[in-house]
């Protein structure tokens, strides 16, 4: 009798589990939020700040120093904490810095620190909204030239703010990079 009722228990308890996984609603966009952000991009006037790193090839990073040395990320991970990066753009002209993680081609001696954008013209720039089903983002879409480097930069924003970078560079390895788009503040450099 025991038995039966244990069986009887754990049944319901599973009837009710799939029933209320299949009524739940799917989550709605904010559409007041979402054309915030297309017009924040279409303004081309706004900062990314990159959080994490995600290098092609690299399932970790491994940093020595005279104290021994540690691995950061896995899987393909590696977090910014404490190097962040950050992308200042002011319509043709991006400003600012983005740790490397990966394999450089064809660097000068020196130079595999990171990409840096001091008041680099942009060029080629396209905006493109993205509507799928259960996802829409705004594309931003740019190419520069640092020295003998050209790098493409593609940027897709969500409706909360967090983003995606794909950044793509003659010299270096394909890189891409999470985090978040906000508005330029106007005291900013």
């Amino acid at each position: 009798m025991n038995t039966l009722r244990c069986i009887l228990a754990t049944s319901a308890l599973l009837v009710c589990l799939t029933s209320a996984g299949s009524e739940r609603k799917k989550e709605k966009i904010d559409t007041t939020a979402f054309n915030k952000i297309v017009e924040l991009v279409k303004s081309k006037v706004f900062r990314v700040e990159a959080t994490d790193a995600y290098p092609t090839g690299n399932s970790s990073v491994t940093l020595s120093s005279p104290h021994g040395t540690t691995t950061l990320g896995g899987e393909g991970h590696v977090s910014l904490a404490g190097n962040r990066g950050e992308l200042l753009f002011r319509d043709s002209i991006v400003t600012g810095h983005l740790p490397f993680f990966g394999r450089g081609y064809t660097l000068p001696y020196g130079e595999g620190g990171g990409f840096e954008f001091d008041k680099t013209s942009i060029k080629k720039t396209t905006v493109k909204v993205i509507k799928k089903k259960r996802e829409q983002y705004a594309r931003f879409s740019c190419s520069a030239r640092v020295g003998n480097d050209v790098i493409s930069l593609t940027l897709e924003v969500y409706e909360n703010g967090r983003c995606t970078l794909h950044v793509n560079s003659n010299n270096r390895a394909t890189i891409s990079y999470g985090g978040f788009v906000e508005a330029l503040d106007n005291n900013a450099p």
